[in-house]
């Protein structure tokens, strides 16, 4: 269903008004259907401009980072969306990083590894953009986005700008705390090494990623939060469902908690997988999966 809107509306907007967008290129699945309008702000004020724009006309609006957790349906997703993917910047202060939210965490890692500043190393492999990584507090065995985070700058959902610190947060297990807010900048504080040193642990953590993970194939990273005292990937591993597979959509052979695209597959094979999936490890073990991705255009999802 198309939405009732005017371009009249955005005038004092300051970016790129595109409708009809197709999103799957943003997505690392390579799956999903068209954003209805998708907006580029060029600045964190323009934002700011298009969240109280559309709060005042009653648009539904979104988020849009790297697109590493994200299912879009194939039917696409009815609302505005708002992508921050040209905000790249990344710069050092001291013992500080300061990234933008549309900075990929491979580059903020780089910026640290060259500039001898330690601690963001367990975030290694993570394909996901800065904003979004601080919005679900992404993370590894070994770490959390938040662990050496600082303050945030955000877009609060009346549209003002605000800065937080971490300790106005009550970040979670893959939730910053952040809810309809849109991350702009984040702060990082970190610790000087030894270039070497740090590049060390890099190899040692990405190896291990390596390892264990499908890294090179198209996936959505971890589809299902681990439960408490439990690994999601073990429980779906131990339920037969390594190799299980809906369409194009296979339940990887190398870890049983990401999904990868084998080619032509669609949202919907997605959804039909999980749904297998929660369905067996319930039935084995009586364990609710909880998702870690988000939906868009879903029932029950955002958008």
């Amino acid at each position: 269903m198309s939405m009732d809107w005017s371009r009249k509306w955005f005038e004092t907007f300051k970016g790129v008004v595109r409708e009809g967008v197709d999103l799957a290129p943003f997505s690392h699945m390579r799956v999903g259907g068209k954003a209805e309008v998708l907006l580029e702000p060029w600045s964190e004020e323009d934002a700011a401009t298009a969240v109280r724009i559309c709060r005042e006309h009653g648009l539904p609006l979104l988020f849009l980072g790297g697109g590493s957790n994200l299912l879009v349906a194939d039917e696409g997703v009815s609302a505005f969306v708002l992508h921050v993917g040209r905000w790249n910047r990344v710069v050092r202060d001291e013992n500080r990083l300061i990234a933008s939210a549309g900075a990929s965490l491979p580059s903020l890692l780089r910026k640290a590894r060259e500039s001898g500043l330690g601690g963001l190393e367990t975030l290694v492999g993570i394909p996901a953009q800065v904003g979004g990584a601080v919005h679900m507090n992404a993370g590894t065995r070994f770490g959390s986005t938040f662990d050496h985070l600082a303050s945030v700058r955000i877009v609060d959902p009346e549209g003002g700008i605000r800065d937080l610190r971490t300790s106005d947060l009550e970040p979670s297990y893959r939730d910053g705390g952040l809810g309809d807010s849109l991350v702009t900048t984040a702060t990082f504080v970190l610790e000087e090494e030894s270039k070497e040193t740090i590049r060390e642990r890099f190899t040692e953590f990405l190896e291990w990623r390596n390892r264990r993970q499908p890294v090179t194939e198209k996936s959505l990273g971890c589809i299902f939060k681990n439960p408490d005292g439990e690994s999601a990937g073990a429980l779906i591993d131990r339920a037969g469902l390594k190799g299980e597979r809906v369409g194009g959509i296979e339940v990887s052979t190398k870890h049983a908690n990401f999904f990868v695209n084998k080619g032509g597959g669609t949202a919907a094979e997605v959804v039909r997988l999980i749904e297998k999936v929660r369905e067996r490890v319930c039935k084995e073990f009586s364990i609710e999966l909880e998702l870690e991705i988000e939906l868009w255009g879903f029932e029950g999802g955002r958008g």
